[in-house]
């Protein structure tokens, strides 16, 4: 691939944004976390719905299962469809529901959007578009501010988002103190960017495989593997190491990709113990670890505060991936068959 070509690459450009991006968010963050950690600490919902398609469905997942995990509110990811096509109806007079929409233009995510409010619901919308019709009639709004993403694959607004769910969550959980943590890690970014990893420790010629991981580390697993499959044309599926056991480790052989994703957490812990024996199935295994060592290709710098290490991992994985992109002679600015804005029903 030429040299011009990959300098100019707009994804990779933004991609290789995203220290500066949150360093911006930072300085500039006026969203409102304290009106809803309230209404959260005052018991007002019972549940958490989150709806999204795509990169923002990734990200859906993530908030998830923070909120589950530092809340204690049960979190459901409902498909649009239930309600644009199956019309069903439902009583969200008790949920916080959050439309996650980086373009903010989906017609089938306003529709929904607008059938929640209708059936009792308090929505919130995530989005890096301050123009979104959505924002007229939603009860809160954050704003990405990550400035306008061009590229067809987000990069740097999935970052923005599970940034601003952790957010939120501190918030909610009074850990408001720890935000302050969140001012220091575009530092950390930037002390870590010229530690890139190497397309070539990958081998570009088989285009099947797993990801695995657990815990938070699931949801990135399901951003990655969509990412392999935009921009490189390769079917790298994500599983829970628990989930994979029942049945999919069977599909593991040699020249099968084996990609491990370990969390700097008990997930990890558990992530490592899992995969112990997969790994011996092929002989093209990966580990994507904090743990460093001589055979270890991608090493992640875990942050003092473990809970963003996913912007951390996914700092590094986005100008990977699209210079693996690269590599395997396809142009990641274009991916086949896709558009910016996807309108689906």
């Amino acid at each position: 691939m030429e040299k011009k070509l990959i300098d100019n690459s707009l994804v990779l450009k933004e991609a290789l944004s995203i220290p500066s991006c949150i360093n911006n968010f930072v300085k500039n963050d006026l969203n409102n976390y304290d009106e809803i950690a309230e209404l959260i600490k005052k018991k007002k919902f019972k549940f958490i719905v989150t709806i999204a398609r795509g990169t923002s469905d990734c990200a859906a997942l993530f908030g998830s299962y923070i909120f589950a995990k530092y809340l204690g509110l049960p979190t459901y990811s409902m498909p649009p469809s239930i309600i644009t096509l199956e019309k069903s109806k439902f009583d969200f007079s008790t949920a916080l529901v959050i439309v996650i929409s980086q373009s903010g233009v989906s017609k089938d995510l306003i529709e929904c959007e607008e059938s929640v409010r209708k059936m009792g619901g308090k929505t919130l919308i995530i989005s890096n578009n301050t123009n979104s019709p959505m924002i007229n009639h939603s009860h809160f709004f954050f704003n990405l501010n990550a400035d306008k993403e061009k590229s067809v694959a987000a990069t740097k607004t999935f970052v923005m988002t599970l940034l601003v769910l952790l957010k939120l969550t501190f918030y909610s959980a009074s850990k408001k103190k720890i935000t302050s943590l969140i001012d220091q890690l575009s530092e950390h970014l930037i002390q870590d960017s010229k530690n890139q990893w190497n397309v070539e420790s990958v081998d570009s010629s088989i285009s099947t495989g797993f990801i695995l991981s657990r815990g938070v580390g699931f949801a990135l697993s399901n951003e990655i593997s969509l990412k392999f499959k935009e921009l490189c044309q390769e079917q790298i599926e994500p599983f829970s190491s628990a989930e994979v056991m029942h049945g999919p480790r069977s599909l593991i052989q040699n020249s099968f990709k084996l990609f491990i994703l370990s969390m700097n957490d008990y997930s990890g812990r558990s992530v490592q113990k899992d995969s112990k024996e997969l790994m011996r199935y092929t002989n093209l295994s990966y580990e994507i670890s904090f743990n460093k060592n001589n055979n270890l290709k991608f090493f992640y710098p875990s942050f003092k505060l473990s809970e963003l290490d996913p912007i951390v991992i996914m700092t590094k994985f986005y100008p990977w991936v699209v210079n693996y992109s690269f590599k395997k002679g396809l142009d990641p600015d274009n991916p086949r068959y896709l558009t910016k804005i996807t309108q689906t029903y």
